[in-house]
């Protein structure tokens, strides 16, 4: 959980500080937004939503016309979300199999209905497939519209495809009648902009092609919102003309962030120079979090926050980063907690 890779550390100038930095980027592992019970380990997904109709939620708004309705046909979409989904779910490994049911579990439903999967239906998938959990698609529904628009300044034509989706689904267990529903919203778009009105237009997706690229795009983000997963973020370092912080930056480029901090540690204790005491606990706070310790990690962004605010030189890229960074620790200790229930630990 705690696992962190090293991608790469460049030298950076930074006028406002005259100090140089350098850059790390970390790989972060996030809670997902909905958890499973930690038993569950067989997934089956289950496509329980219906068609929505061609002619429903897909509007034109031609230049200097009224908006008007079109068809667009839209039987795929929920495919393509679910093929997506299931393949990076499966990928990640958190479940041990994870299977796929893209036939519609209730064909004869109207679009406009909402029937959640019935307990007899959970219990009979479940002995079926030999899961103990099921991820139901219970509804989706794309609103497009396509926009063409003038910049007068510019004498340019513009067009536009916006392409929305929401999806309502459901986690059923076989040993439980709750249930835990959740929604989601994604969107896409695209612009175009030429001389010529018909050539913005057409440079844009086909419709179709887009409708399916944002139900890829909503499988996607869905499978991050399901399971933990990695994000990236940049930590940056101080660099300054002093022996003992170049040392601890050597130290960093062999991952020994114990010995980085034990430098960085004594520049800390030691530094006569505000600026540089700052700059130790900066560097500090990072090794501290890349070490598991989020408390001792905060203790010195703190510290070099309040540091470089007690200077009388302005240091507004060092404070705003700063307090990113005390939010972003916040934020990191927060999740431990459910990162442990969802990860089983």
């Amino acid at each position: 959980m705690q696992k962190f890779l090293f991608i790469s550390c460049l030298a950076l100038s930074l006028a406002s500080c005259k100090t140089a930095m350098l850059y790390t980027t970390l790989d972060i592992l996030r809670p997902a937004q909905v958890g499973f019970a930690a038993d569950a380990q067989r997934m089956l997904i289950v496509n329980n939503s219906a068609v929505q109709p061609a002619v429903v939620g897909h509007t034109n708004r031609p230049l200097f016309k009224p908006a008007e309705a079109v068809a667009v046909s839209t039987d795929s979409v929920a495919l393509f979300a679910l093929s997506v989904l299931a393949e990076e779910m499966d990928a990640t490994g958190f479940f041990e199999s994870v299977d796929l049911l893209l036939e519609p579990v209730q064909p004869d439903r109207k679009f406009d209905e909402i029937i959640p999967l019935q307990y007899a239906t959970v219990r009979q998938l479940c002995d079926s497939f030999d899961v103990d959990v099921i991820l139901s698609l219970d509804h989706m529904q794309v609103r497009d519209e396509l926009g063409e628009y003038y910049d007068e300044e510019w004498s340019l034509c513009l067009a536009a495809l916006d392409v929305r989706m929401e999806t309502l689904w459901s986690v059923h267990y076989p040993d439980e009648i709750a249930t835990t529903a959740v929604h989601f919203k994604d969107s896409l778009f695209w612009e175009s902009e030429s001389y010529s009105l018909n050539d913005a237009v057409d440079n844009l997706p086909d419709r179709q092609d887009a409708l399916i690229d944002a139900a890829l795009w909503a499988g996607q983000n869905s499978a991050k919102r399901f399971i933990p997963y990695w994000e990236q973020s940049d930590r940056y370092f101080y660099d300054p003309d002093d022996a003992r912080m170049k040392q601890g930056m050597d130290s960093v480029y062999v991952r020994n962030w114990a010995g980085a901090a034990a430098l960085w540690q004594t520049v800390y204790d030691t530094a006569d120079k505000v600026k540089l005491k700052a700059e130790a606990a900066n560097n500090l706070a990072i090794a501290y979090e890349i070490l598991g310790d989020y408390d001792q990690a905060y203790t010195y962004a703190s510290q070099a926050f309040d540091l470089f605010a007690s200077r009388a030189v302005s240091h507004t890229e060092a404070l705003l980063r700063l307090a990113n960074y005390m939010n972003e620790l916040k934020r990191r200790k927060e999740e431990i907690t459910i990162l442990n229930e969802q990860l089983g630990q």
